[in-house]
């Protein structure tokens, strides 16, 4: 079972600013879109890559979720964890958006 936490983001909360000086693309979704109420899936901030702007949905790198899983399990396990797990339990309640980056090749425009 993943755990969604409910946020409250708010400019002026120092203990946040901390966490944020580690997680540059939280802190830019905060910069640009204030106070809000956003949903995160417990211990994936750094694989946050965005946000939906009409739902206000983050947005997270399933490349960035399998490395991190990947520091506790091997890799296998990691891919069929997030799949099985994360990605199921997401479907019933649609709190988050998966990216899957790792199909995208880095271009130069």
């Amino acid at each position: 079972m993943i755990y969604f936490k409910n946020i409250i983001l708010k400019t002026n909360n120092y203990e946040n600013k901390m966490n944020l000086k580690r997680e540059k693309t939280l802190s830019l979704i905060l910069q640009v879109y204030g106070e809000k109420s956003l949903d995160k899936i417990e211990g994936f901030d750094k694989a946050i890559i965005g946000i939906e702007v009409t739902t206000n949905r983050l947005i997270y790198s399933i490349k960035k979720m399998i490395k991190i899983l990947k520091k506790n399990i091997p890799e296998e396990e990691a891919v069929d964890h997030f799949y099985m797990v994360i990605f199921t339990e997401n479907e019933k309640f649609n709190k988050a958006i998966f990216c899957e980056d790792y199909l995208i090749k880095t271009i130069n425009i």
